[in-house]
């Protein structure tokens, strides 16, 4: 068995599809929209047996003065580490890892590799994965909640909040209020390119969907299809709307939309037990799946704590907050850059 950098896209994706497994951050093409976005430095090691693929690892480099430098397998999203077939291939991939860690001379690699892989790596499972597996019926899908919960919805149907399906050409409005809203949060947002470039590599598997209060967008989410589950990775409303449970409205109409077109799961995405998002997400009946992410370590490294809910960056946060949004775009995408 040999580990090297494959440059064949066709032949990677080709092993991608061919593993139940895969996530669809394994795909060749995030390659491509984090390269065009934030131009980080991509190792796409794969484990050959002749010419055939055995097991992939897809890497990046990250490297910044503030937040210092380190390969992540892949960054700005839940999973997407080790894809193979078994653990003579999975520790071959790993121990080429660490070695070209120490050649790369970084403090450390975070493989988010999402299920438990066997590995003397340090395991964390600090985030969880909410996911909420789709009955055959709306009426099912209904009879799940509350009481209180399917009031709520109906009450911000009838006052005024519209479901929209849209594609690229729904970017802004959605950026608009995605951008306001981590403003708010205190937090450092993307690029509008990043979005861009997903609907460019995968135009046919990404959409938004938008709550409108007559002309105005008032609240969006930003969906990704992959196989036949519907991932959420991001979703914001303005504070105005969410008197008229926009949340709710938002959450109703994506489960609505995939159990009628056949898919059989959302993913919520990731969250911190615990938390208001964690809490919020549990009213939907979800089954809660822990993330392993493991890290090799430098020696004399301890495991990095690069989150935005990281206490250390409260001031921060706080300052961030009274930003003019216009200057929260302009400075977001430059430090969000290096936060994977």
């Amino acid at each position: 068995m040999r580990i090297e950098a494959c440059r064949d896209s066709a032949k990677w994706d080709a092993y991608v599809a061919s593993m139940p497994t895969a996530s669809n951050y394994h795909r060749w093409n995030w390659k491509h929209v984090i390269e065009d976005t934030f131009n980080h430095e991509a190792f796409y090691l794969a484990a050959f047996e002749g010419d055939a693929i055995q097991g992939i690892l897809p890497l990046f480099r990250m490297k910044s003065r503030l937040f210092g430098h380190f390969l992540v397998s892949i960054p700005f999203f839940s999973c997407g580490g080790i894809l193979a077939g078994d653990s003579t291939t999975t520790d071959a991939l790993l121990d080429y890892a660490g070695k070209l860690a120490g050649e790369l001379g970084v403090s450390h690699i975070e493989l988010r590799q999402g299920a438990s892989v066997s590995t003397s790596w340090q395991d964390t499972t600090a985030k969880v994965i909410m996911e909420v597996e789709l009955p055959q019926t709306v009426q099912e899908l209904s009879d799940r909640l509350s009481p209180k919960m399917r009031k709520r919805i109906r009450f911000a149907r009838k006052n005024g909040l519209e479901p929209q399906w849209a594609g690229a050409e729904a970017i802004g409005s959605f950026y608009s209020v995605f951008s306001t809203n981590m403003r708010n949060l205190g937090t450092p947002v993307y690029p509008q390119s990043w979005f861009d470039n997903f609907f460019k590599k995968f135009p046919n598997e990404i959409k938004i969907l938008n709550l409108n209060e007559g002309k105005k967008t008032v609240a969006s989410a930003f969906v990704s299809i992959y196989r036949d589950t519907v991932e959420l990775p991001w979703a914001a409303t303005l504070a105005e709307s969410r008197e008229k449970f926009s949340p709710l409205l938002q959450y109703w109409t994506l489960l609505e939309w995939a159990l009628e077109n056949g898919y059989k799961r959302v993913n919520f995405g990731r969250c911190t037990p615990g938390s208001g998002n964690h809490e919020f997400k549990k009213r939907w009946e979800c089954v809660e799946k822990p993330l392993h992410w493991y890290y090799w370590l430098a020696e004399g490294r301890a495991v990095p704590q690069l989150r935005p809910d990281n206490p250390k960056f409260k001031l921060a946060t706080g300052v961030w907050k009274r930003l003019p949004l216009s200057v929260a775009n302009l400075l977001g995408p430059r430090i969000v850059r290096s936060i994977p």
